[in-house]
């Protein structure tokens, strides 16, 4: 009986010391990061964990090499910092176009726009107030958001069709535009 339980005890022992000599040091998110942000070291604690290769976490010792990189994923609060979402992020595509256009509150959602949101531009009446018809409207993707240059505003990166770029351009010139959200499927 005592040689049976101390071939359990070493079995058990072996296999305990065989897991902690497996663990890896990753990177765990701190808070929920969404597509588009900037990578910083402040967005991540460091963890040891046994880690499945498969998930291709991103070393630590790299994450310095590739700060200030945009994700391509979001990534959840407690989550492993993968390869996948360290990947190049690119805010152009072949056949669209950059538009940014300045926005102040009633001209976008309250809620804040993330990267990758669906969106639609509608052409608002000018000082007149009266709508006439149904306005004109362009499909785009939110592409980034930053803080505008007068407070309470926000310049909103969108990637259009190449063909509507250059109208889409001229109507948020005039300041007569909304942004409504479409749709947020990740």
């Amino acid at each position: 009986m005592a040689v049976v339980a101390v071939a359990v005890g070493g079995i058990l022992g072996a296999a305990t010391w065989s897991s902690m000599s497996t663990s890896t040091s990753v990177l765990v998110a701190k808070d929920t990061l969404h597509r588009g942000d900037e990578i910083t070291a402040d967005d991540f604690t460091v963890t040891k964990l046994n880690v499945d290769a498969a998930l291709d976490p991103v070393p630590v010792e790299e994450l310095q090499a590739i700060a200030g990189q945009r994700l391509s994923l979001d990534i959840a609060k407690g989550a492993i910092f993968t390869r996948a979402a360290a990947a190049p992020f690119s805010t152009t595509r072949e056949g669209m176009t950059l538009v940014g256009i300045a926005v102040t509150g009633g001209q976008a959602p309250g809620t804040p726009l993330l990267v990758g949101d669906r969106v639609r531009v509608v052409v608002t009446p000018g000082p007149s107030g009266e709508v006439e018809g149904v306005p004109d409207t362009t499909s785009a993707e939110v592409a980034g958001v930053t803080p505008g240059s007068q407070p309470g505003s926000v310049v909103v990166d969108l990637l259009v069709p190449a063909a509507n770029a250059a109208v889409l351009a001229a109507q948020a010139a005039t300041g007569n535009v909304a942004v409504v959200l479409e749709n947020r499927e990740r």
